[in-house]
């Protein structure tokens, strides 16, 4: 069984480095278009929702705050931008991936697995590098349910984190995830959304590109068990699942949302956390 889990794991990591290697074979930070372009839009009193190709690099799918955060960087110079975004995105990759090293073979496994993976992401510029990072380091906080509707409000499945809150009786917390997704998200009704594009588009790699037969049902079922195993030691890591399995628009790079849920011995999780593993196996602290 263990050869077995380590042919896996040098499987997967091959593969991640290839997608890195294409990654790194595409212009630097392509994926800063959308947000610079929206921003750019929002300061010129344009639309901030425009048609495109469902899998264009510089289409805006984001809560308009977001648009709205990056107007001050449109008045700087353009390269230095991406170069420093990019940066910022590469540092999130280091710091979610590196602590894996400390904790074994199995960690190495998986840093072998998701460093290119969160590398991937960082190249391109996009912000999942640093919101996986976001994640990891607040479902424990109590400042989580913010973080969660911070994450939400960019990439909408995030949310389902917030079931974890929900199956261990932590309903407060779930609610303030969903009414602190509502706040973010809402502005978006202030603008024509009529352009905006929903479907998945090419080259993904969810179910929802093959059937919604086939995509409907396991999404619902990772929701199931993400509720169901929240009181478990391996409760993040079912609402991780539920994060990359309700995503329609599923990109190789989005499987970093897997950190947030490894079990806790994996990763350097808030001292809270580590300083009571029982505790947290037997459910949330009373």
């Amino acid at each position: 069984m263990a050869l077995v889990g380590g042919g896996l794991a040098i499987l997967l990591g091959l593969t991640s480095y290839a997608l890195l290697t294409y990654a790194i074979s595409r212009p630097l930070g392509v994926d800063v278009a959308a947000y610079w372009n929206a921003a750019e839009r929002l300061r010129d009193g344009q639309p901030l929702y425009l048609a495109g190709a469902p899998n264009a690099s510089d289409l805006y799918r984001y809560a308009p705050w977001f648009a709205v955060a990056w107007i001050p960087l449109t008045y700087l110079p353009h390269d230095a931008v991406v170069v420093a975004w990019v940066s910022l995105m590469i540092a999130a990759a280091v710091v979610s991936t590196v602590p894996l090293l400390w904790r074994g073979p199995t960690g190495w496994a998986a840093f072998a697995v998701f460093m290119p993976i969160q590398l991937q992401g960082a190249v391109f510029g996009n912000v999942q590098p640093l919101l996986v990072l976001m994640l990891m380091w607040a479902v424990e906080r109590r400042s989580g349910p913010l973080w969660i509707a911070v994450g939400a409000s960019l990439k909408a499945t995030p949310l389902a984190l917030a079931l974890v809150y929900a199956g261990r009786g932590e309903w407060r917390k779930a609610g303030w995830a969903a009414l602190f997704t509502a706040v973010l998200v809402a502005p978006m009704l202030l603008f024509d959304l009529s352009a905006y594009p929903t479907g998945p588009g090419p080259n993904q790699i969810s179910l929802a590109g093959v059937s919604m037969f086939l995509f409907v049902p396991l999404a619902l079922g990772s929701l199931v068990a993400a509720y169901t195993m929240a009181r478990t030691r391996y409760g993040w890591l079912a609402g991780a699942v539920a994060v990359v399995a309700t995503t329609p628009r599923l990109l190789t790079y989005q499987a970093g949302y897997i950190l947030v849920g490894l079990p806790f011995e994996l990763l350097a999780m808030p001292r809270s956390v580590r300083g009571a593993p029982s505790r947290q196996a037997a459910g949330p602290p009373r």
